[in-house]
């Protein structure tokens, strides 16, 4: 459904229970930024992704710092849109089963690993949504955005961890249909590159949630690695460093880089500091 202005726009996000909301910053009546205050006051959990034609950081800043999950730019590239709302798909979907991953399970207290496949990504994000849900109760969890920045991380660890995809092939191989699917399964063939794993640690501490996912692959120079905004990314991909640092609040490497680490802090429901 549309909204004609950002007061409806936030009043439409209250009754409809929307699975998504794209939300264009320059509006008539309210403007985009506070409606999506408004809105985030009332729903924390859903994904809201902000339109501008600008690429003021400050702004975009401010909008990530708010609650948006990504951005679109006008005018409006059909490739950028689809790009943008399948990785919000892919990531925050909740499976129906996934019992596929509760074999993954090595302890309680959580230990994963698996096989480089796109296939099981999501669904390794939905479980551990799952778990976030269910073990935090009375406090805040923002659910969406740790389950954003879980499939970006595992993304990364995927394909340019185990299959050495570097920035430049990805950003070549989009401009060609099913460009990314064939260069993937080209990786694929590779038996050492396929018979790769990732693992998937996980430290629940009574207000926090601690993430570790290493991949095998030769790691990068995080050191040297400057994350970029979003609204300076002119590629469809490459944002995911950036909008992991604005999901979590601490991100860090091991020496080599082959391995991210995440925290994320809880708040009480109804504390004052909320």
């Amino acid at each position: 459904m549309e909204a004609v202005d950002g007061e409806e726009g936030v009043a439409a996000a209250r009754s409809v229970v929307p699975d998504l909301i794209i939300l264009d910053l320059n509006m008539p009546r309210l403007g985009g930024l506070a409606a999506l205050s408004r809105i985030r006051d009332h729903d924390p959990s859903v994904p809201v992704v902000i339109v501008s034609s600008t690429t003021d950081p400050e702004t975009t800043e401010r909008a990530l710092s708010l609650g948006a999950v990504n951005l679109l730019r006008k005018p409006f590239d059909r490739e950028e849109i689809q790009f943008v709302l399948d990785q919000i798909y892919k990531a925050i979907e909740e499976q129906a089963d996934i019992h596929d991953v509760l074999d993954l399970v090595d302890r309680r207290a959580t230990s994963l690993s698996f096989q480089s496949g796109t296939g099981i990504l999501s669904k390794v994000v939905a479980y551990l949504g799952r778990e976030l849900q269910y073990g935090y109760p009375g406090y805040d969890v923002p659910i969406t955005e740790i389950k954003l920045a879980l499939y970006e991380a595992l993304a990364n660890a995927y394909e340019h961890g185990n299959l050495e995809i570097s920035y430049d092939e990805k950003t070549r191989v989009l401009q060609e249909p099913e460009g990314i699917l064939k260069l993937v399964k080209k990786r694929l063939k590779d038996p050492k590159l396929a018979a790769r794993h990732i693992f998937v640690q996980v430290e629940y501490q009574q207000d926090c949630a601690v993430y570790s996912i290493r991949d095998e692959g030769p790691g990068f120079d995080h050191e040297g690695h400057v994350a970029r905004p979003p609204a300076a990314t002119t590629a469809l991909h490459g944002r995911g460093i950036t909008l992991i640092c604005h999901y979590m609040d601490e991100v860090s490497w091991n020496e080599t880089g082959n391995e991210i680490r995440l925290r994320k802090a809880f708040v009480r429901k109804g504390d004052d500091d909320a």
